[in-house]
């Protein structure tokens, strides 16, 4: 017959295991992406999108240049809105301007992010809501790499201290937004 302290640990590991999944689900979590996609020496990583009802939404990625010479994001097209702009948004004063960007430099060896606050891929006259789940078709075009398609992940982001998780196209609350 086992001892004691064996028939206590092996009653307690349901216990334990249980412990540790509650422990585990108050952990902050992050969006999951869809995948990363590479071009010549340039590596995409984690492409998505807000849920968004509106007629504009905004999606955002990271591009990582390994190679030895700069190259650039010259255009984003999608077939889920009118037209798709890189963007960015900066304060001027006390006022937050955001401006289409009319070629995103990528220098040698680093790795630009299009973010929440920041730059952007704001997509413009949606053709339909941006679903929770499901995913956007972006082409990317660059400068010297070429043409690539990848799709966006549709999703909230997981809770930031900067992300007020209001969907894409709710401005109200940038006071003093001016978009040109």
């Amino acid at each position: 017959m086992p001892s004691p302290s064996i028939r206590f640990r092996a009653a307690a590991w349901p216990v334990f295991a249980l412990v540790a999944l509650l422990a585990a689900s108050f952990l902050p979590v992050e969006p999951v992406y869809a995948q990363d996609y590479k071009l010549g020496a340039l590596e995409i990583g984690h492409p998505w999108a807000r849920p968004s009802t509106a007629r504009t939404g905004a999606a955002y990625l990271t591009v990582r240049n390994g190679g030895t010479g700069e190259d650039a994001l010259l255009r984003v097209e999608t077939s889920a809105a009118e037209k798709a702009e890189i963007h960015e948004m900066k304060m001027e004063g006390t006022i937050m301007r955001m401006r289409a960007v009319e070629r995103l430099a990528l220098p040698a060896g680093e790795t630009v992010s299009l973010a929440p606050g920041g730059l952007h891929i704001m997509l413009i006259g949606l053709k339909g809501p941006l679903k929770d789940g499901e995913s956007l078709p972006l082409r990317l075009v660059f400068e010297k790499a070429g043409t690539i398609e990848v799709s966006a992940a549709i999703q909230m982001p997981g809770a930031r201290a900067t992300d007020t998780a209001k969907p894409a196209g709710s401005m109200d609350h940038m006071p003093g937004m001016d978009m040109h």
